[in-house]
């Protein structure tokens, strides 16, 4: 980690003799990002560039192609970055002193937080003087916001409201000498992607070819995936999810609790209408087919996959907005873009987070700047974890002695990500498990159900053959094995400690509950 440590130095400190006041910060977090979906659509058969504003970002800055969360479930807002902590970590003896925000606010920053909050307390509690956060964030058109001073309705999609309102506050509010430490928090491509209008007829005379392991068959990995509920073609539902008029043979009804629902009955009059016509001649097209079973998981990828890019371009469209505004201010800034959480967008034939595997587990991070871009090199095969980012950027005010001394404690955990995750059934059936990364290798375990997977990242960088029972690599498994025993006991997971009982684990493997 001493490289990182070193970038931030010098990402930070470049340029401050010629300025007293100390800079700018922009953080800006996506709720999930599949990390390979920036630059090009190449994994999809594509030349598009899904992020234009993010690429050109992370061309004029710079963006590490190894970052991971720590857990893919779904949690707090910004939970790692914001403490330093994995996300499944218990905030019971939390120093609240402790968060990035009330560090930046004890050093004179102006602190505002907006967009998408998941925490039981307000931002105020973790040290941001001035918010403005999404009620419910499963409400893209016209969401109820609420700061400070009560709530109140605004028009439009929620993507566009979150960035309408940070630019504002950096307009009209932040009229104070303090420099301002500014996190943007976006919902965008949370389940079921529900995209701007503007956006709905993007990509509709494209067709992306889905990942080649489409259709998996899991062979060649543990039970575990098998009883998952993330399939496209089975467990995406054919309205709520896709947004495909309900079929005419009568067996699907419009769930009125839905994601959809509540946004439909959100939405005004002209809105409601331009989603509808938007979508009246896609899913009249496709109920014109006659699609056999692979077909239609087809039709069914191609429907999720493009409100994926959908949402992921309104995205991308905001953070160029609020990017290009901060840099009118003429100071000196710094801007990070990262997310809580990779995703499957058809690999395995999946959508959703959850599992330590490459697809959930990385993350992309983009570090960029205002006013000087002297960008060291860095290690491109080096780990970055989302609880790194926490001590590194307040670390940026020390001098450069603290700087090495820091890092010696990180040293020991170079190159190695440690990952659970623990929330069992959740969205998605997917077993708890934890595993460990280093080097080239890659070990999982299932442990309710004791069942292990070993993985060669560099001949199997899809991790599709487990070869945790293959004799060559015993020594080196048990290497790993012991590595992993370690991690567990040094950040004290749950898993060291609980206990299945042999009725629990087979109920959950019952043949009801295999999918695939």
């Amino acid at each position: 980690m001493l490289w990182l440590l070193l970038f931030f130095t010098d990402l930070f400190f470049s340029g401050a003799q010629a300025s007293p006041k100390m800079p700018n910060f922009l953080l800006t977090v996506a709720e999930n990002h599949a990390a390979d979906l920036i630059f090009s659509l190449d994994k999809f058969g594509s030349s598009i560039d899904p992020t234009p504003s993010l690429s050109h970002l992370a061309q004029s800055g710079y963006f590490h192609k190894h970052a991971y969360c720590t857990n893919a479930g779904k949690g707090k807002t910004a939970f790692s970055t914001l403490t330093g902590l994995s996300p499944n970590t218990d905030l019971k003896d939390f120093d609240y002193s402790q968060s990035l925000a009330r560090y930046f606010k004890s050093i004179g920053y102006d602190t505002a937080f907006f967009g998408s909050w998941t925490w039981a307390d307000t931002p105020s509690q973790l040290g941001f003087d001035h918010w403005y956060i999404l009620s419910d964030p499963s409400i893209f058109y016209n969401p109820k916001v609420k700061d400070l001073q009560g709530s109140e309705i605004v028009e439009g999609h929620a993507t566009d409201v979150v960035t309408d309102h940070a630019i504002r506050w950096l307009k009209e509010v932040h009229i104070t000498e303090k420099p301002f430490f500014v996190v943007v928090a976006y919902q965008s491509m949370s389940r079921p992607w529900i995209p701007p209008v503007r956006m709905i007829n993007v990509y509709n005379d494209e067709w992306f070819e889905a990942p080649d392991n489409f259709f998996s068959s899991f062979e060649q990995r543990t039970p575990a995936n098998r009883y998952q509920t993330m399939n496209i073609a089975r467990d995406l539902h054919t309205t709520d999810d896709l947004f495909f008029e309900i079929l005419s043979d009568g067996n699907e009804t419009f769930n009125k609790s839905s994601t959809l629902a509540k946004n439909m009955e959100s939405m005004n009059e002209e809105q409601r209408s331009a989603w509808t016509l938007s979508w009246k001649p896609q899913n009249e097209a496709f109920a014109r087919e006659s699609l056999d079973q692979d077909s239609l998981a087809i039709w069914k990828f191609q429907r999720f996959i493009k409100n994926y890019l959908r949402c992921l371009l309104a995205l991308d469209e905001n953070i160029g907005r609020l990017f290009n505004f901060a840099q009118t201010t003429k100071e000196e800034f710094h801007f990070i873009y990262t997310a809580e959480r990779g995703t499957f967008t058809g690999e395995f034939g999946w959508f959703g987070s959850e599992w330590m595997y490459e697809f959930s587990a990385r993350i992309p991070l983009i570090f960029s700047k205002y006013s000087t871009n002297n960008l060291p090199k860095i290690n491109p095969s080096s780990i970055v974890r989302d609880i790194d980012l926490h001590k590194f950027i307040k670390n940026k005010f020390s001098s450069l002695s603290t700087f090495q001394n820091e890092s010696s404690h990180f040293m020991d955990e170079e190159n190695i990500l440690y990952f659970t995750h623990n929330q069992y059934p959740g969205e998605s059936h997917v077993p708890p498990h934890h595993g460990l990364r280093t080097g080239m290798y890659k070990i999982i375990h299932y442990y309710p159900f004791d069942e292990w997977e070993f993985y060669d990242l560099l001949n199997d960088p899809k991790e599709e053959k487990n070869i945790f029972h293959e004799s060559s690599y015993f020594d080196l498994i048990n290497h790993y094995q012991e590595l992993l025993t370690k991690s567990g006991q040094m950040y004290q997971t749950s898993t060291q400690f609980k206990q299945f009982s042999e009725p629990w684990k087979r109920k959950q493997r019952s043949p009801d509950k295999k999918t695939r």
